[in-house]
């Protein structure tokens, strides 16, 4: 009966060491990800804050840009002496792939015409 006892406590206390090895190894794994989770947070918050600092930016520069624009007095009225007048061109036809197949098939028919000879 001693024995068995003492085979039985062994068993148990292979099974607890066992059970506080997983339980470390499991933390540090979870810390392992929190960690890396906390890491990419970080860098979220921080390219946050640039693109709001980029965004101020734009606003500043396009206010002083305007205010620029507003406090111009040397802007001169146009006449039509003042006017350049361009030709206008032609734009040239867009002819989808489709409609240019069928253009090339109507060619290549109307070309067989005058090759069937015999």
């Amino acid at each position: 009966m001693f024995t068995n006892s003492r085979i039985f406590r062994k068993i148990i206390d292979s099974l607890n060491l066992s059970i506080i090895f997983f339980i470390l190894l499991l933390s540090f794994v979870s810390l392992k990800s929190q960690r890396e989770w906390t890491m990419f947070y970080s860098g979220m918050i921080e390219l946050r804050n640039k693109n709001n600092n980029i965004i101020d930016y734009i606003s500043k520069t396009e206010q002083s840009f305007l205010k620029a624009i507003e406090n111009q007095v040397d802007i001169k009225n146009a006449n039509p002496d003042d006017l350049l007048y361009l030709i206008k061109t032609k734009k040239a036809e867009k002819i989808n792939f489709f409609s240019l197949a069928m253009i090339e098939m109507n060619k290549g028919f109307d070309d067989g015409k005058y090759q069937r000879g015999y």
